[in-house]
């Protein structure tokens, strides 16, 4: 039981570490997001287009991107793993 527990919480640690190199990378939203993508999202969660809903229309987006390339980079590191404990 406690070995699961360690594997679990190394599973988190090991996430965690690649979602912060993710957000340092990827920086200002600004730069990858198209602003008309940004307006329409903010027309969607707020029904207004003002500076706040765009603000937030901006993180959910980055949050959104940061976990899927996290997520993706994490799935194929653990294969990587599975694959190199097998040998």
């Amino acid at each position: 039981m406690a070995r699961k527990l360690v594997h679990n919480i190394t599973k988190i640690i090991i996430f965690a570490f690649i979602m912060s190199v993710v957000m340092l990378s990827v920086k200002v939203p600004d730069k990858y997001i198209s602003q008309n993508l940004v307006k329409k999202l903010a027309l969607f969660i707020s029904g207004d287009v003002n500076s706040e809903s765009m603000y937030d229309a901006y993180f959910y987006i980055d949050l959104a991107t940061v976990i899927l390339i996290t997520s993706a980079i994490y799935f194929f590191t653990m294969k990587l793993f599975k694959k190199l404990r097998s040998k």
